[in-house]
C-alpha cells in the first residue's frame, strides 16, 4: 500500500492502533509493519495467521470501523491484499528479534502456468538465500487460490548483504529458479 504524503505518521498510529485489536483475535500470530527503502511512501503489513478462515475474519473485523476507514483514507488506492500458505522448512517469524541495520525483502512471481516442481523449486529459492552473507532468515510462500503465485519473505543483516544477495541471484541462476521474481526491499518500522 502507498500512504499520502503528510500522513506517515498518522497511518503508523492508526495501524498501530489496529493491531491492538487484531492480536487479540483467535488465530493471531505475529505481524510486521515495513517501509520500502526506495519508496519510502509504500508499506508492507505482513500477518501470520493459523488459518484462512481467521485471516479473513480479521479482515472483515476492522473494514468498516470508522478506524479501518480512517486508516484506509489515508492511502493512494486501495491496499493490495495475497494471502498465501507458508511452506518449507520455517512457516514462522513469530520471536523474530531482528537487529537494529536489518531490512526485509519480498521476491514474488506470478508464472505464467501453475509450477511444475514448486516444491523442489522452493527447496533450491531456500538453499540459495540461505547460503548468501547476511541472510537471517526467510519463509517461502504459494497462493493458496492462485497456485501461480510463489515467492520468499526475507530478511536480511543490512542493505548491503541484501543488495550482494541480490547481485549474488541474478547472476548464479542457472536453473531460472530466480529470474521470474520480483524484489521489493523494506526497512522494519519499529513502534
Amino acid at each position: 500500500m502507498t500512504v499520502q504524503n503528510g500522513q506517515e505518521a498518522d497511518w503508523l498510529r492508526d495501524e498501530h492502533e489496529m493491531w491492538q485489536i487484531l492480536r487479540r483475535k483467535p488465530g493471531y500470530i505475529v505481524h510486521h509493519l515495513y517501509q520500502a527503502v526506495h519508496e519510502r511512501q509504500h508499506r508492507l503489513v505482513y500477518s501470520e495467521w493459523e488459518s484462512k478462515k481467521a485471516l479473513d475474519g480479521a479482515r472483515q473485523l476492522l473494514q468498516n470501523t470508522p478506524l479501518g476507514r480512517r486508516a484506509r483514507a489515508m492511502l493512494t488506492a486501495a491496499p493490495e491484499h495475497l494471502a498465501v500458505e507458508l511452506v518449507g522448512p520455517v512457516t514462522s517469524t513469530k520471536g523474530l528479534d531482528l537487529p537494529q541495520s536489518a531490512v526485509a525483502m519480498t521476491a514474488v512471481a506470478r508464472l505464467s502456468a501453475p509450477p511444475s516442481g514448486a516444491h523442489e523449486r522452493h527447496d533450491q529459492l531456500g538453499k540459495i538465500m540461505a547460503s548468501q552473507p547476511g541472510h537471517v532468515t526467510h519463509v517461502l510462500f504459494r497462493g493458496f487460490e492462485d497456485p501461480t503465485v510463489v515467492g520468499a519473505f526475507s530478511h536480511w543483516q543490512d542493505l548491503a548483504a541484501l543488495d550482494t544477495a541480490i547481485a549474488s541471484f541474478k547472476s548464479s541462476d542457472p536453473a531460472g529458479v530466480l529470474s521470474e521474481l520480483a524484489y521489493v526491499q523494506y526497512e522494519p518500522l519499529r513502534t
